[in-house]
């Protein structure tokens, strides 16, 4: 099948009827194509957030910093599917340029808050960080944004500039086998980018082929996916690893934070933290002594947090 008839016929599709089968289908015969993989070697550190369900929570275990279990994994996301759970975390660049975004925890807090994106709303949240520090080299398949944030991330711009030079170095076999790989490769990564980067999600039905491609590049032997962020415009980015990947981390720093919201205000307050040297897997978080509430809600122009809850 022609890749553009591939793309056409998966445009096509009425997500909203979870068109599973033929997704699978389509994306299965896509055949050779030119990708580009990343690598995370020991010493990279990822942060995963986790929103509280109520303030009164408080986690104590490696398990509450790490992927949902599997039993309550029930939608489409991102990069996964109701099969198979995934551990989300965010990235930055080893080595940002002057004035992007290197600040973890702000994509974070922005990809796990939905409500960070009204204007007009308050909220006060409480949320939890790990973070995690790689032991074993992760390879991930990156999904390459030529179209899409190529001018916010000088990574993404170093992506595409390699995977473009990869491609002028194909071996004569795969030219052979096929003669087109280059053209249908740039259509297939353009079309898979945008999937990747959808901002109006109406249903978790909207991640179906995102989601599904990345079960099937998880099965070529990839430990996850690598991808732009969203919900910052693509100034940092994301990884979606197998939970048998997550062997390959050891989580060094549990925290827990308070966002305070009021309109197009917001902050994020430090509440407890706790260093881990051993890799435990269960530990007390410890408040800090300087509770800095008072000063988060004068950034946002309130006077208590009875105040902002008013607003909530």
């Amino acid at each position: 099948m022609q890749i553009e008839k591939i793309i056409e016929d998966l445009q096509s599709l009425d997500l909203s009827t979870y068109p599973e089968k033929e997704i699978k289908y389509l994306l299965s015969q896509i055949g050779i194509i030119c990708s580009m993989q990343v690598n995370f070697h020991a010493g990279k550190i990822v942060m995963r957030a986790r929103p509280h369900e109520s303030e009164d929570i408080r986690y104590r275990t490696k398990g509450d910093f790490s992927y949902k279990p599997q039993k309550f994994n029930k939608t489409y996301q991102r990069a996964s599917t109701p099969y198979q759970t995934m551990f989300y975390a965010t990235a930055v660049p080893d080595k940002p340029e002057p004035g992007e975004l290197d600040n973890l925890r702000i994509i974070g807090v922005t990809e796990s808050i939905p409500q960070l994106r009204d204007k007009s709303s308050s909220l006060y949240k409480k949320i939890s960080f790990g973070k995690w520090q790689v032991v074993e080299d992760l390879k991930l398949l990156s999904i390459i944004h030529e179209d899409n944030y190529f001018e916010e991330s000088s990574y993404t711009r170093e992506l595409v500039y390699s995977y473009n030079s990869a491609t002028q170095n194909i071996p004569q076999e795969i030219l052979n086998k096929v003669p087109d790989i280059i053209q249908k490769s740039l259509k297939i990564q353009t079309f898979l980018a945008k999937q990747f980067s959808k901002e109006n999600i109406s249903a978790d039905y909207d991640y179906m082929i995102s989601a599904i491609f990345s079960e099937i590049a998880i099965k070529q032997g990839f430990d996850g996916i690598f991808y732009p962020s969203v919900r910052v415009n693509g100034q940092g980015f994301n990884i979606a690893i197998t939970p048998e990947a997550t062997k390959k981390l050891k989580l060094v720093v549990a925290g827990e934070c308070s966002l305070y919201k009021h309109k197009d205000h917001a902050v994020v307050g430090n509440d407890a933290v706790i260093e881990l040297n051993n890799n435990e897997d269960e530990f007390d978080l410890i408040d800090l002594p300087n509770n800095h509430q008072l000063e988060c809600l004068k950034q946002i122009k309130l006077n208590s947090l009875d105040e902002l809850k008013n607003y909530c």
